[in-house]
């Protein structure tokens, strides 16, 4: 308790609580409101997209000639909204879901037509980034391990304090195990708590998989904050005063948490550079500029063919003409978009490859992948996506080939999207092993610690060199 009377007598603690919890609750919120403007947008794309389903089989009903059209309704009428499924606390760490969409509208056209429309909304947020709980766990925590550890070794010798007590008989190595732990617990308790809280602010019902989630959240950022924690007490250990131990660990920080990261999202998009976008919107203008060609051509020769029609082509041949443009249309695009799904794929690879050079790096990956919002989710979203569009697409182009209309029943059979599931089993898999490295590396820097306070010579010596220099 004397450690915890010293803290709060100096306030430093009080000022750790207050600013901490304010600081995380708010991310939470901000995160909340994020993710709630998304599912409010998905949520109202899907009741007008069901509304005009339930019109459209009205219609279909009485005979109306677009409701019975195949081709109208596929190409034209209606665009499916299919949506990512919402996962649980997800607004504690936004990850890649300012990046890329988590809503397509689908329609019997190519994938190209919507897979498209995939920039960033908002490119200010893009900009700045996302003020998430995740941000405070992987910028803020490392800062306050720092302020509270960075003299806990150094500082007492400093003051006198470890002299004073070898000369009693009492033992250093347990005077600052005492005052480690101390801190450390405190800390994490403050940060379960924050968590908790900052869980209560989202949105959905608390289920099983919420409490796995929270957990996960818990269990990791206490293991990145004993990380950077047995890295002050190392850092504390082997320097000669307060100012040297501090720079050590602000450079430490500024190496770990800012240019490891930013060098490693450089290195990933030079070593496998995105496709260019100008390539994408080239290759689409020439390939509708080529299948207009043919629908020109093709309604040319229909019209040849029935002398007797003026004006338009039926609907029927007007729409199977579209259909075989756009599958002409869909196989130049579809080699390029492939091409930009490999690419993220390689990208991910490679991230995977270089997460391990950072805890920062580790964590954050781990945090969203917990909260569902990382690149891997995304990917299994966007193939679940091109899935369900052969079916929509199937569904229309056979009865625009059959000459089939759609009856008030075809409305009810129409294709379901069915998004990828949470899987908890796969997310555990995946923060085995940056929580085992992590916490390698802190029981590794708390046995080289604990080495040096076995001899209080070494430390004193420091202090020496550090008088005589």
């Amino acid at each position: 308790m004397g450690e915890l009377n010293l803290l709060r007598r100096e306030q430093i603690m009080v000022w750790i609580v207050i600013g901490l919890l304010v600081a995380m609750l708010f991310a939470a919120f901000s995160g909340r409101l994020l993710i709630a403007e998304k599912r409010s947008i998905a949520s109202q794309a899907d009741n007008e997209a069901q509304m005009l389903i339930a019109s459209l089989k009205t219609q279909a009903a009485g005979g109306a000639d677009t409701a019975r059209s195949a081709g109208a309704v596929g190409y034209s009428v209606l665009a499916m909204p299919v949506s990512k499924a919402a996962t649980p606390l997800e607004g504690l760490a936004i990850g890649q879901n300012d990046f890329l969409p988590e809503t397509y509208r689908v329609t019997a056209r190519g994938a190209h037509t919507f897979f498209g429309q995939s920039d960033p909304e908002n490119s200010l947020r893009l900009a700045l980034g996302n003020f998430d709980v995740a941000f405070i766990v992987i910028w803020v925590l490392p800062l306050l391990a720092i302020g509270l550890f960075f003299d806990i070794v150094v500082g007492e010798r400093e003051r006198g304090v470890l002299a004073l007590a070898s000369v009693a008989g009492a033992s250093v190595g347990r005077i600052v195990r005492y005052k480690w732990w101390s801190r450390f617990s405190v800390l994490a308790l403050l940060l379960a708590f924050a968590l908790f809280l900052s869980a209560l602010l989202q949105q959905g019902p608390w289920g099983t998989t919420t409490t796995f989630v929270l957990t996960g959240w818990i269990v990791t950022t206490i293991v990145y904050l004993a990380l950077w924690c047995a890295l002050a007490l190392y850092v504390s250990t082997v320097t000669r005063s307060s100012e040297s131990a501090a720079t050590y660990l602000a450079g430490a920080w500024l190496v770990f948490v800012v240019l490891v990261p930013a060098i490693g999202n450089l290195l990933v998009t030079s070593v496998v550079p995105p496709p260019s976008r100008v390539e994408l919107t080239a290759t689409l203008r020439e390939a509708t500029e080529q299948a207009d060609k043919a629908i020109a051509a093709q309604r040319e020769q229909w019209f040849f063919d029935h002398p007797d029609v003026s004006g338009d082509m039926d609907r029927q041949a007007y729409y199977a003409s579209v259909a075989r443009s756009e599958a002409e249309i869909d196989k130049v695009m579809s080699p390029l978009l492939a091409e930009f799904a490999q690419n993220s794929r390689d990208q991910q690879r490679i991230v995977e490859s270089l997460k391990y050079l950072s805890p920062s790096t580790l964590t954050f990956r781990a945090l969203t992948a917990l909260s569902g919002s990382d690149g891997d989710q995304h990917a299994a979203f966007r193939d679940a996506v091109i899935a369900f569009h052969e079916k929509w697409r199937r569904f229309f182009v056979s009865r625009i080939e059959t000459a089939e209309a759609m009856t008030a029943e075809d409305y009810d059979r129409l294709p379901v999207f069915e998004p990828p599931a949470y899987e908890t089993r796969a997310i555990l898999r995946l923060l085995i092993a940056p929580m085992l490295v992590m916490l390698g590396l802190t029981c590794g820097l708390c046995f080289l610690a604990s080495r040096r306070l076995r001899n209080p010579e070494d430390i004193f010596a420091l202090s020496s060199q550090n008088r005589y220099s």
